[in-house]
């Protein structure tokens, strides 16, 4: 059996391992001889941590929980593991429920592959935009409840900028995606600079809605285009898909993340949507911000009253 070196033992040390000797006769001599290792005593500390078990000590507050339970993302589960988020007392303990909000009839208007194509800017215009495969053909469907917008598995799908009107009120871009796509390098750089042609140059865009998959987060490729919007000072808002193949622990502490990330960009809008273009969960209330921003937004009767008559 090889004995530990005198450097080997200095490293444990310095380490945070204790050094026992196993008898109290000639300590000094047998100091390398006779020694046995106890775990270390020193915590490890955050900067130790791989990025996995920081986000798993992640601890989101019960009003975030009450977010996703009003989304329809479901409850909390009543287990002893989260007995303490539970226990925490609530401000909001009986919130007014919205109204059901429905988008008017969707259609296809323009399709621009250069900038010559673009259509004229008579209605304002919310851009949807993402990395390829995220589901942004999937998001523009269940927004609108139609199935105009074409999908596909396969990522790139999306060649040119799509202008779908929704009722004549405004219009729904949606932009081809960044990142993997069965493309070469050159097709995806003209996209790029389409993309940032339209963003520059379009007075009536109200937003741009990122889309990013939940199951990821921010990647490389999104930070990098959010760095664009903002030094083009263009409000951007990010918009979290395929919610519903997280469980809510995991959803609500990937919120927390996303929302930290995009603190230092100063057109974010800080509150990041959350929504499930398979449950439905979420979609009402992007609608009322759509609505909203573009200016259509009416009042909590109106929408009780169309559903009463539909309904009838």
């Amino acid at each position: 059996m090889m004995l530990p070196t005198l450097p080997l033992v200095k490293r444990w040390c310095i380490q945070g391992y204790t050094l026992i000797p196993k008898t109290r006769l000639y300590p000094m001599t047998f100091a390398i001889r006779n020694l046995s290792l106890k775990k270390p005593l020193i915590q490890q500390t955050t900067k130790d941590l791989s990025n996995r078990q920081k986000f798993k000590q992640l601890d989101p507050p019960l009003r975030l929980y009450e977010r996703l339970e009003r989304l329809g993302f479901g409850s909390l589960r009543r287990t002893k593991r989260y007995q303490a988020v539970r226990q925490q007392k609530s401000k909001d303990k009986h919130p007014i429920p919205d109204p059901e909000y429905k988008l008017p009839f969707l259609s296809f208007f323009a399709g621009a592959k250069t900038p010559a194509s673009f259509p004229e800017t008579h209605l304002e215009e919310v851009a949807f935009v993402g990395r390829s495969n995220v589901g942004k053909s999937s998001l523009l469907n269940s927004l609108a409840s139609t199935t105009i917008v074409r999908t596909s598995d396969k990522p790139g799908l999306t060649q040119q900028i799509n202008f779908f009107s929704v009722g004549r009120l405004f219009y729904m871009v949606d932009m081809p995606g960044y990142g993997f796509a069965f493309v070469d390098e050159q097709q995806r750089q003209q996209w790029r600079q389409l993309m940032e042609t339209y963003i520059s140059e379009r007075k009536n865009l109200k937003r741009i809605y990122v889309v990013i998959d939940a199951r990821h987060g921010l990647k490389l490729a999104d930070l990098d285009f959010l760095n664009m919007l903002d030094r083009k000072r263009v409000k951007f808002q990010v918009v979290m898909t395929k919610c519903d193949l997280q469980v809510l622990p995991t959803l609500a502490r990937r919120i927390m993340v996303v929302e930290k990330d995009i603190k230092k960009f100063h057109h974010a809008i800080q509150n990041v949507l959350v929504v499930s273009s398979k449950t439905g969960a979420g979609i009402n209330q992007m609608r009322k911000e759509m609505l909203f921003i573009t200016g259509h937004l009416k009042d909590n009767d109106y929408y009780e009253t169309k559903s009463n008559q539909i309904k009838k």
